[in-house]
């Protein structure tokens, strides 16, 4: 019985940890502005694998101000062309380019785990 349980609560923390990271992440989609950006650049950072990573330097305007950002999040080949991207950005939580389908993955994993620790809780609660 105490290892039903043990499963359940780590089952269970496993999943919440995994939604409040997502929740996390989307919060410069639910309290940020929508807005068209431009790549202007790269900048490069040597890596731990002795090469370079390049991130792109985003410009866009936003509140009659013209702001460049390095977007961190994701790298870009170093000859990237100006390319607009949507982005969207927040004073408070930084930028973001939306949902990708790695926040899709882990939506659904985070709730199958949830799913199951409330599963094994009630099972493990019956009497058989």
């Amino acid at each position: 019985m105490k290892i039903k349980n043990v499963l359940c609560a780590v089952l269970l923390i496993i999943g919440v940890y995994l939604m409040f990271n997502l929740y996390k992440s989307s919060l410069p989609m639910i309290y940020g502005t929508k807005v068209k950006a431009k790549v202007i650049g790269t900048e490069s950072v040597k890596s731990k694998r002795f090469t370079y990573l390049y991130y792109p330097v985003i410009e866009f305007t936003y509140k009659n101000k013209v702001r460049k950002i390095t977007d961190k999040s994701s790298d870009v080949d170093k000859d990237t062309p100006n390319v607009e991207l949507n982005i969207y950005y927040s004073e408070k939580y930084g930028i973001s380019r939306g949902f990708s389908a790695v926040n899709v993955i882990f939506s659904i994993i985070a709730l199958a785990f949830i799913f199951f620790g409330f599963v094994a809780l009630f099972k493990s609660k019956q009497k058989i």
